[in-house]
Order: C-alpha cells, then sequence, then structure tokens
C-alpha cells in the first residue's frame, strides 16, 4: 500500500537563510585553539551566567602537561569521573610510560587508547562541537598544545527507576514501564525484541531544547514508505525553538490536527511497543518523557488492551464488547434520556413515564439543562480530583459526586433520574482503557446532547452519522482510520470483534507489505501437520 501524504508541504514555513553563527545555538563554529588559556577563555564566555558549569585544571601525568576538564554538575556521573578519567590522566605515568616523542605525535590517541577506561570517547577539532557535548551532558577534555577536544560519554543524572505503569493498570502480564531515560527505553525494546531487524535511528529536534528522538522500526516488517514519511514529517519541525515531550510532536505530524480523535497513540507499556513494532508500526521514542508514541494508529485499537492477549480468548473477547457498550453509553445514553424525555415520551414504558413525570415535579429546568448541568459538573470533579493529590482526590471525586448529586436532587434542580444517567455514563467512559481516547468520547457526547435537544432521536442520528462520517475520512499516515471496519477487511474482524485466537492471527503484518516473506501460519507449521498425521493414524 502506498503512503499518501496529507501534508505534501513542510508543515512549517522553511526558515529563512542564516548564517552558521546564528544557526549554531552553542556559539561560533570555530577550530580549536592549541593554546589552552584560550581554549578556557572561550568556555566560560561562551557558558557566562552558569552556576553549575565545573571547571577542573590539572597536570597529566609524568608529562606534566596543564589540562582542563569541563562538564555541567548534576549531569555526569562522580564516579565515573574520578574513576575512569581524572585518576587516570593525572597518574597517567603509572599506566603507560610510551617515548615522549611518539606521544606529543599522536597525544590524543594516546589518552584514548592507553589511559582513558571510559566506554564512550569522540575527538572533535570545533569548539561548537565541544559545547554541544557539554550540553547534553558529557565530559570534555581540552590539553595544552592540542588543537583537538575529546568529548567523553560520562553521563549519570538522577532518573526515576523502572515502575509499574500509572495509566495502564493490567492484572495480568508485565509490570514495568517506560521512564523518562531514552535510552533505558530503547534497552527495553531490545530486551524484547532479540533481533538486529530492530533498527533504532536518532534524530535530534528542537533548535533551544534539542530533544534527543528515536525511530524504532523493525526492518524488512515496516513498510519503507512509512519510514520515510515518518522521517520526512519529523524533517519539517527540526527547526521549531522547543521539543519539550511526545505530545508536541504528534500535534506538528499528525493528519487532521483539528480533529478530536488521535491519529497517534502514546503508551508507557514496553510490550505493548513491541506487539506494535511487530504488526508493521513506527514507534517514537523521545528522550524526557516516559510515553512512546506509535504510528499509524486506527480506533479500534484504543480500545484494546494489552490483558486482552494474556487472558483466555472468550475472556478477552468478553472485555472488548462490555468496552463496545460502554463507548456507545458514554457517548449516547445523556442526548437519548434528553431525547426520549423531550420529544418521544410514547417510547416509555407508562410507569416508567409516570415515574420520570413525578421525579421531575417542581424541576424548573428541561431534561437538556438538567443534563448539561450535571455533566459539566461531573467533568469539574473529574478534573479537580486528578489535579489533587492522591488521597484527597479520591476522597474529593466520591463524596463530592454523591453530596453535589443528593443535594441537586433535594433542591429539586434536577431529577433523580438524571444523577443515574450521568453516573451510568460515567461509569461508560472508564471503560476505555487508553485515556487519551476518553477525551473525544467525552467532547462529543455535547453536540449530541444539543441535538437532541433540537431534533429529539432524528439528532442523535444525524449527530451518529456525521460523527461516523468524520472517522471514516480520517487518516493515520495515510492509513484509514476506521480499518478494518472501514474499508470492510473480513480477515481483521478476528481481532475486532472477537479475540481470536493466538495462532488465527500469526499472519502479515496489517500496516504494509513487507519486504520479506511473512510468518506462516501457526497450522502451517511442520510439527502440528505431523500432530494431526498422528491423530489420524
Amino acid at each position: 500500500m502506498k503512503i499518501i501524504s496529507k501534508r505534501p508541504k513542510p508543515l512549517l514555513a522553511p526558515p529563512q537563510k542564516t548564517t552558521q553563527q546564528e544557526t549554531e545555538s552553542s556559539g561560533p563554529n570555530i577550530p580549536i585553539s592549541s593554546e589552552l588559556e584560550e581554549c578556557l577563555t572561550w568556555i566560560n564566555d561562551t557558558f557566562t551566567s552558569c552556576a553549575d558549569l565545573v571547571e577542573r585544571q590539572f597536570h597529566i601525568g609524568f608529562l606534566q602537561k596543564r589540562a582542563a576538564v569541563f562538564y555541567f554538575d548534576g549531569m555526569i556521573d562522580k564516579t565515573l569521573l574520578h574513576q575512569h578519567i581524572l585518576e587516570p590522566l593525572i597518574i597517567a605515568s603509572r599506566v603507560a610510560e610510551p617515548d615522549g616523542e611518539e606521544v606529543f605525535r599522536d597525544f590524543y590517541q594516546w589518552i584514548e587508547k592507553s589511559v582513558l577506561t571510559s566506554g564512550e570517547i569522540k575527538t572533535v577539532e570545533t569548539f561548537n562541537d565541544m559545547a554541544k557535548g557539554i550540553i547534553q551532558g558529557d565530559l570534555v577534555l581540552f590539553i595544552d598544545g592540542c588543537e583537538q577536544g575529546l568529548v567523553i560519554g560520562a553521563k549519570g543524572w538522577a532518573a526515576r527507576g523502572v515502575t509499574e505503569p500509572a495509566t495502564e493498570m493490567v492484572l495480568r502480564g508485565p509490570r514495568e514501564a517506560f521512564n523518562e531515560v531514552m535510552r533505558v527505553n530503547t534497552s527495553m525494546l531490545r530486551r524484547r525484541l532479540k533481533t538486529n531487524k530492530l533498527k533504532i535511528e536518532a534524530r535530534e529536534l528542537g533548535t533551544m531544547t534539542k530533544t534527543n528522538v528515536a525511530v524504532a522500526y523493525l526492518d524488512g516488517v515496516a513498510n519503507h514508505e512509512l519510514v520515510e514519511e515518518v522521517h520526512r514529517r519529523l524533517d519539517g519541525i527540526k527547526e521549531v525553538d522547543s521539543i519539550l515531550e511526545g505530545g508536541c510532536i504528534e500535534q506538528y505530524i499528525e493528519d487532521s490536527p483539528y480533529s478530536p480523535f488521535p491519529q497517534i497513540q502514546y503508551t508507557e507499556r514496553p510490550d505493548k511497543v513491541t506487539a506494535a513494532l511487530l504488526e508493521g508500526r513506527i514507534a517514537l521514542i523521545v528522550d524526557g518523557t516516559p510515553d512512546v508514541l506509535i504510528m499509524p494508529a486506527v480506533f479500534m485499537q484504543f480500545l484494546q488492551s494489552s490483558e486482552d492477549y494474556y487472558n483466555r480468548i472468550w475472556a478477552g473477547t468478553m472485555q472488548r464488547w462490555i468496552r463496545y457498550l460502554g463507548v456507545f453509553i458514554a457517548i449516547t445514553f445523556p442526548s437519548l434520556y434528553v431525547a426520549i424525555t423531550s420529544y418521544h415520551q410514547e417510547m416509555l414504558p407508562t410507569n416508567l413515564a409516570m415515574s420520570i413525570v413525578a421525579a421531575r415535579e417542581g424541576v424548573p429546568f428541561p431534561a437538556f439543562v438538567e443534563a448539561l448541568i450535571m455533566e459539566i459538573t461531573f467533568e469539574l470533579l473529574r478534573e479537580a480530583s486528578i489535579r489533587l493529590p492522591n488521597a484527597i482526590g479520591n476522597a474529593i471525586g466520591i463524596v463530592g459526586a454523591l453530596v453535589i448529586g443528593q443535594a441537586a436532587v433535594e433542591a429539586k434542580l434536577v431529577a433523580p433520574q438524571m444523577v443515574i444517567v450521568v453516573a451510568i455514563t460515567a461509569i461508560g467512559s472508564f471503560t476505555v482503557p487508553i485515556f487519551e481516547a476518553s477525551y473525544p468520547i467525552r467532547l462529543v457526547r455535547f453536540p449530541l446532547m444539543f441535538l437532541a435537544a433540537a431534533l429529539g432521536l432524528y439528532g442523535v442520528m444525524i449527530g451518529w452519522i456525521a460523527l461516523l462520517i468524520h472517522m471514516i475520512s480520517l487518516r493515520s499516515f495515510g492509513f484509514p482510520y476506521m480499518e478494518p471496519l472501514a474499508p470492510l477487511r473480513v480477515s481483521g474482524l478476528k481481532d475486532v470483534l472477537i479475540r481470536a485466537p493466538r495462532w488465527q492471527m500469526m499472519t502479515k503484518p496489517q500496516f504494509v507489505e513487507p519486504t520479506e516473506a511473512p510468518p506462516h501460519s501457526f497450522w502451517q507449521r511442520t510439527f502440528l501437520h505431523l500432530f494431526r498425521k498422528g491423530r489420524k493414524e
């Protein structure tokens, strides 16, 4: 399938021509001086008013040659600095005693091969590359008389450990989540995909933040046109000032930014990203955030949980249908109540209609205003409970809903049935396993309520038709958003309407025309042919 871009032009206007000095945020790109004093002056002028910049001057071993290291305090590993960098350099005479002329002829090669024990060492020749190394958390080494510098990998800032997922909890499955360090996140994928086909391509976005971004995919499984399209869209935003989180990238590169429905999925679960890569999708790992972006995304995957694939077939299928019912209730239930009680009372059983009429006696507002007041109040409580600490937030959410609901009924502001409708609607929205997908579901019910108040059930149907037309017209990196329902792909329904057995879903990836042969179906495995043959005999 050919990847059709919805954005044939760059996402941002091309930047105006600037000089090399203006494009480099770390200073002029000039060669490193052989005079140590000039190097010290340049670094101090470039990072003026930076109280966390550390300068350490010393002499290298028996040569007594002046040298200096620079780094930002809090961004390097102090143990690595002392034991593998400073100590070997200061006592270099004990480590190696080569001929003096050989040392001066290729001094840095001697430092790299015979003195330093750090794993990452890079020789650079410009001041700008040195400054870039300091900014990224490395340590730089200047030596008097040398027209080069060393950027030594010594990153070691404080980071949150690997913990349980906070928003995608499961009863069965892995209990680890991504954290804010990109290399920790890529290592989690490497542990699960032990193959050289896993490609992780590094990029840098944001002229000020210089955020490290990694594009991960399986070579031979992911469509190469899709990989190129992702890189093309990322190229369109490389000149922006800041990329602070994956959500910033998502808003730049998605196909329809004004749609309430997300076209890129984010997750903090490594097992979900691994499954997505095996399906031919692409993952975007952003340094500084625990959420990994998965693209392309279809609507049905937002209603699927990792736990569906770890449980038995019927348990996973039942859970999915409960979510489908919950989504339908969350979108439609308030508007149905408004439409039926306002325009179509004949559809209600007589006893129920009389009960609603009796409960609404003395209520000054029509059903639509009741629903609007209660829905807005519930959204306020939900937002307040999220922003408060856990212990207080839980109490505010539960107690607040009970107290406000009971007080509203006793004050004759709303009918008791409306409180029940809003409560059931909220429960339905809680069944969505991906929190990101709950936002559009909560938003679209308000237009449906307006249409129900204006046109009754006809308005509800018009709203649903408009909603479905919009969702069918959406694309995620050129792929239909409602696939496999629209366009209909019968083979894909085994992972939508039901959760088919694992061996029935072992077919070629969904989003690609792979460049290598896809895995054979489970029933084509040799050992199963022998098993079935043995049973017949």
